[in-house]
C-alpha cells in the first residue's frame, strides 16, 4: 500500500499528517503533500529527470533536507518536481542517506502556484514507527 498524507488544521501554516508501511512510502508521501500544496494538479509536458542525494544524521532532518531540496528547485531554479521514480532511504554507518530519482520540470508561465513554502519546519515532527506503519507531522512554513 502507498504512503498517504491528509492535510489538518494548523494556525497560520500547513499541516499534514503523513504515513507509509515504509520509510521510503513516508518520504515519497510527504512529498506528494509538498508539492500538492505549491501547485494544483498540471499536465507536465517537458519532463526532465534529476537524482538527490543526501545525508543526515536524523531521519527527520534527512526529510527537512529532502522537502527543503524540492522547494529549492521549486522556488530557486524554477523546477517543478511531480514525482518519485525510484528512491532508497538507507543508515549507513550511524548515517541517514537517501537517493531519489524525480521527474518534473521546468516551470513555465501556464502553472500557477498556490503559494509560496518558506521552509520544512520540525515544528511536532518526530518519524514514528507504530506497528507496521511509519508516520510524522509535517508542517509547512507560509
Amino acid at each position: 500500500m502507498p504512503g498517504s498524507y491528509k492535510f489538518i488544521d494548523h494556525t497560520a501554516d500547513i499541516a499534514c499528517e503523513i504515513s507509509g508501511d515504509t520509510i521510503d512510502e513516508l518520504f515519497t508521501a510527504a512529498s506528494e503533500a509538498w508539492r500538492s500544496s505549491v501547485v494544483d494538479e498540471t499536465n507536465y509536458c517537458e519532463i526532465e529527470t534529476k537524482t538527490i542525494e543526501l545525508e543526515s544524521f536524523s531521519k527527520e532532518q534527512l526529510l527537512v533536507d529532502f522537502l527543503n531540496e524540492l522547494n529549492f528547485l521549486l522556488f530557486t531554479r524554477k523546477w517543478l518536481f511531480n514525482l518519485i521514480v525510484d528512491i532508497s532511504i538507507t543508515k549507513k554507518n550511524g548515517e541517514w542517506e537517501i537517493k531519489a530519482e524525480i521527474e518534473g520540470m521546468p516551470l513555465s508561465s501556464e502553472i500557477k502556484l498556490k503559494q509560496e513554502i518558506k521552509a520544512i519546519t520540525f515544528h511536532q515532527m518526530e518519524i514514528e514507527k507504530k506497528g507496521n506503519k511509519y508516520s510524522t507531522l509535517l508542517v509547512f512554513d507560509i
